[in-house]
């Protein structure tokens, strides 16, 4: 049995914090113009001690607003009173082509739909 690899993908918040966090998914993106880029996913985690967790996601498609525009709209006025564990949301999954109103990604015209269950390692 092999060992699954590190996710080089990187949060700028702390999923065990009790609160709401409003932060980033840091996905590395190595461009022409810098070596170092990053693709930034907006996350938001609101925690209220321990309890189920829920992962709410959009925008798989960029050029769907329905809900991406929920959750956002969501994200930003969830209190964590009403909050019985955490709640993940990922407003737009595929942010460079939500920003763009395209369906596939403006990266490299990838359909983040096809990319699912994608690789274990």
């Amino acid at each position: 049995m092999s060992s699954l690899r590190p996710s080089p993908i990187t949060p700028t918040v702390d999923f065990d914090r009790d609160g709401v966090q409003h932060g980033f998914l840091r996905l590395p993106y190595s461009r022409d113009d810098s070596a170092w880029g990053s693709v930034m996913i907006p996350i938001c985690v609101i925690r209220n001690g321990s309890g189920p967790s829920a992962l709410l996601t959009g925008g798989n498609h960029g050029d769907e607003y329905e809900g991406p525009l929920a959750l956002y709209d969501l994200a930003r006025t969830l209190d964590p009173k009403h909050v019985s564990g955490t709640v993940i949301i990922v407003p737009a999954m595929n942010y460079p082509a939500f920003r763009a109103g395209t369906r596939t990604s403006p990266i490299d015209k990838g359909n983040l739909n096809r990319s699912f269950p994608g690789r274990p390692d």
